[in-house]
């Protein structure tokens, strides 16, 4: 008996973490809300929303990507002391 609710146990938890991961990884996608940044500017030239509408749903879109952006930026580098375990650089080149 114990071993089976081990098990069921096990496979819950299992399945949790795959439910969690897969969430929090399309919480911190901006790929949808860039999306929804497209819908909108295709509305306004539809004359489906106003410039007023346009502003405010542009300014909560861009704040959610700035701040998913800081938060990738704040996992690439953690710091353990003086230490530095990890960086993420990025190269552009013209």
């Amino acid at each position: 008996m114990f071993i089976l609710d081990s098990l069921l146990i096990g496979g819950l938890r299992f399945v949790l973490d795959k439910v969690a991961t897969a969430a929090e990884a399309e919480l911190n996608d901006d790929s949808v809300l860039r999306e929804q940044l497209l819908e909108a500017q295709m509305q306004l030239e539809l004359g489906e929303i106003t410039e007023q509408e346009f502003a405010r749903t542009e300014r909560e879109i861009l704040a959610r990507i700035r701040e998913i952006k800081g938060q990738q930026q704040q996992g690439a580098i953690s710091m353990s002391g003086d230490e530095v375990s990890g960086v993420e650089v990025k190269a552009f080149e013209e």
